[in-house]
């Protein structure tokens, strides 16, 4: 009976994350019980796409107490499992992916405990069963479901992250009225693993209503603009990677300063020979030979190794560029640019 909850459960996640799929395993079912007991699972499979009214819920639990589930949803809330918004005084309740969302709020915390590092184990083990599952060339189909309407979207969201450079990311932050910052969810797992990054590790950052929620429930604190700056300085000075996330959604937007060693996207990124398909690109670099001086210090600081010097004169290889301009920090001479790309076109909004 558990195992049948929890796989409508998986059903319901895939309806709604746009990063880790839920597939049918015994990994699934251990990682997936530290998150949710039986009684939460029951709850979220019975929650409709979109934010839904507490008695759009009830309806598909037989025999609901209102009081009661609403209290049940609170709780639910406050371990980052569902969003609850206030519209005009009435309380509408979603169901947050896996990941983006549920899984980046308990991490966000910084907990160093036995509970979050058998989750994280238990989690890691899970994405390797979803890699042997799909290297197996038969892919399993994976289950989508959600009961009542389904939500219209504008546009369709494209799941990759986007690459936001220096510049532009201090512009969307100074113009953000509420901010967040929590601990590095990448590199939070590492030290929960036993493998700590040398590099900052407070600069996980949210924007607008999902940064409300993340400080409300004690995911994330508030943070002034800036405060912000400074953390994005800090991570620009060591080398990491500015990126942003679309969503579907006000739940969560997520800021991130990520590097390769510990970041999966990165990671993935960089281990492809063309790392601008894995990400969304806003930039390419551009390379001013007549201004370079051949000094190389920029080189080590592409993440994608995208940059070599041959024969004493600094090259770019296009297709692994993804645009973030960590190089051009540690240009003496200015003769590194970056040229926008037709992604920019995108508005960056919090």
């Amino acid at each position: 009976m558990v195992d049948a909850i929890y796989e409508k459960l998986a059903g319901a996640l895939n309806a709604r994350s746009t990063s880790l799929p839920s597939i049918i395993c015994n990994e699934f079912f251990d990682f997936i019980s530290c998150l949710y007991t039986p009684e939460d699972a029951a709850i979220y499979v019975a929650m409709p796409l979109g934010l839904s009214a507490i008695q759009d819920i009830a309806e598909n639990l037989p025999a609901a107490d209102l009081q009661k589930l609403a209290h049940d949803l609170e709780i639910m809330e406050d371990r980052g499992l569902v969003h609850i918004a206030d519209r005009d005084g009435v309380k509408l309740y979603e169901g947050l992916p896996l990941i983006p969302g549920t899984v980046e709020f308990h991490m966000m915390r910084g907990i160093v405990d036995e509970r979050h590092k058998k989750m994280t184990v238990l989690m890691k083990e899970y994405q390797r069963a979803i890699g042997k599952t799909y290297k197996s060339g038969n892919p399993p189909q994976m289950q989508k479901s959600a009961p009542g309407r389904t939500v219209p979207i504008d546009r369709e969201i494209d799941p990759r992250t986007t690459i936001v450079p220096y510049k532009e990311l201090k512009e969307l932050i100074m113009q953000t009225e509420y901010i967040s910052a929590g601990t590095c969810v990448c590199r939070h797992e590492g030290a929960l693993l036993d493998k700590p990054c040398t590099k900052p590790v407070n600069n996980c950052m949210l924007l607008g209503e999902s940064a409300i929620f993340s400080v409300n429930k004690g995911f994330a604190r508030r943070v002034t603009r800036d405060e912000a700056v400074q953390i994005i300085d800090q991570a620009e000075a060591a080398g990491l990677v500015h990126t942003y996330a679309y969503t579907t959604g006000d739940y969560f937007k997520p800021l991130c300063n990520c590097c390769h060693d510990h970041c999966a996207i990165m990671r993935s990124a960089r281990k492809s020979p063309s790392p601008g398909t894995m990400v969304i690109p806003r930039y390419l670099l551009e390379v001013n030979n007549d201004e370079c001086t051949s000094c190389g210090a920029c080189v080590s600081r592409c993440q994608m190794e995208a940059l070599k010097m041959v024969d004493g004169i600094l090259t770019r290889d296009e297709h692994r560029c993804i645009g973030c301009g960590l190089c051009m920090w540690a240009c003496p001479t200015e003769a590194l640019t970056l040229k926008p790309l037709p992604a920019s076109k995108i508005p960056l909004t919090s």
